[in-house]
């Protein structure tokens, strides 16, 4: 039975530069917020640990840059946006999003301390309605154009919400076929049964599922497949959701869902945009906290127990940060048969980092342009015949 050590588990979970785990994941763009958010002020924000500021100039390009200015190390995210770039409200010091130093006022006019100086930015790209960008070493591979990010179709891009927990714990739920059944049993009900078959199997992308339960008739199987990307994209139908580390204990959700015109390509998509639109006004990924004696904390007459809510994102979301920040995976059990997806994720993120430190490009990586026109990665949820399953 495979088994997560505790140095294992140490690699997985820190993101931080210079950890094996990092220098992985900084190999990938990751989304840090939405464009249509992104106006004439800049923002603070944090990913992989590194504290940044985000911002879009006057031209309308955006920029990502550290966070506290190389002059006397004020936070950016107070500056002004102007045409050229970002100016820091402490002594007025000028860059732009390539982290050029423009001006620096108050220095004699033949001074080169701009020239002397250039303050850490990383490159940075919209496509799907999302910012992307990049930690990693030049030079950059493409952003992956995904269909749900690239195609030529009506999309939303939104943040769910934020998790206390280390990101892996939310990608990992992303693989898990059996939680289906049971932590959102009150809203899935067609999948509120194990699994009678589940199989797993490493794609050029990352690892899927493929889960058959139960169907409304004897004959037939409710099938469910599901994809998880590097470097933790949780394909979903109709679109897909990153966990990104903020840092080693605190991870943002963000989605993309889009609208195919033709939808029998993807499987069964059902008519959501008004829980789009709801979505993107609230905070699905919202966890309902867990602490000794909370309810006589939170009442003088207090029924005990916890309401878990019915909520897809609220419900992963508790799950998850009740795990604790970091979970002990060294005292996990896992099972054979439900866990092999688990297990696998897992050899492929530690086997990755070994790629990293060869020296070569991770899975999941594209330089070539022309392998990188519009990437499909298929989802299906429908009912098949049982004779389907049986004759593979």
């Amino acid at each position: 039975m495979y088994k997560t050590t505790k140095e294992e588990n140490e690699v997985l979970t820190r993101v931080g530069r210079g950890t094996p785990m990092g220098e992985l994941l900084r190999r990938y763009w990751w989304p840090v917020g939405i464009s249509a958010d992104l106006k004439d002020k800049p923002t603070f924000i944090r990913l992989l640990g590194e504290d940044l500021v985000l911002f879009r100039d006057g031209k309308g390009r955006p920029g990502v840059l550290e966070a506290l200015c190389s002059h006397r190390r004020a936070n950016l995210c107070l500056g002004n946006v102007e045409e050229k770039g970002l100016r820091c409200r402490y002594h007025g010091w000028l860059y732009d999003i390539n982290g050029n130093v423009l001006d620096t006022p108050g220095e004699h006019p033949d001074s080169k301390l701009k020239e002397s100086v250039h303050h850490l930015s990383y490159p940075v790209e919209e496509l799907g309605g999302a910012i992307f960008t990049y930690l990693g070493p030049q030079p950059a591979p493409l952003l992956p154009r995904f269909d749900f990010l690239a195609a030529d179709e009506e999309r939303i891009a939104f943040i769910v919400g934020f998790g206390d927990c280390n990101w892996l714990q939310c990608v990992e739920n992303g693989l898990d076929a059996v939680h289906v059944s049971f932590t959102h049993q009150d809203v899935w009900t067609d999948m509120n049964r194990a699994p009678e078959s589940l199989e797993h199997e490493e794609t050029e992308w990352g690892l899927c599922y493929k889960a058959y339960r139960p169907g409304p008739r004897d004959d037939t199987y409710y099938y469910r497949e599901h994809h998880n990307v590097m470097p933790g994209i949780s394909i979903i139908q109709k679109g897909a959701r990153w966990s990104v580390p903020i840092d080693d204990t605190h991870n943002m959700q963000l989605q993309v869902r889009f609208f195919p015109a033709d939808r029998s390509k993807y499987g069964k998509f059902g008519d959501d945009k008004s829980f789009v639109g709801r979505q993107r006004k609230t905070i699905g990924w919202k966890a309902v906290r867990i602490e000794p004696y909370k309810e006589y904390k939170e009442s003088d007459h207090p029924t005990l127990g916890y309401n878990f809510p019915t909520d897809i994102s609220a419900g992963d979301a508790t799950v998850l940060d009740s795990l604790g920040n970091i979970v002990d995976r060294e005292y996990e059990h896992l099972g054979p048969a439900i866990d092999e997806g688990i297990a696998q994720l897992r050899m492929m993120y530690l086997k990755q980092i070994d790629v990293v430190k060869a020296g070569n490009d991770p899975k999941g990586t594209i330089r070539d342009r022309s392998k990188n026109q519009l990437i499909i990665v298929p989802t299906h949820e429908k009912v098949i015949p049982r004779s389907q399953v049986m004759q593979k």
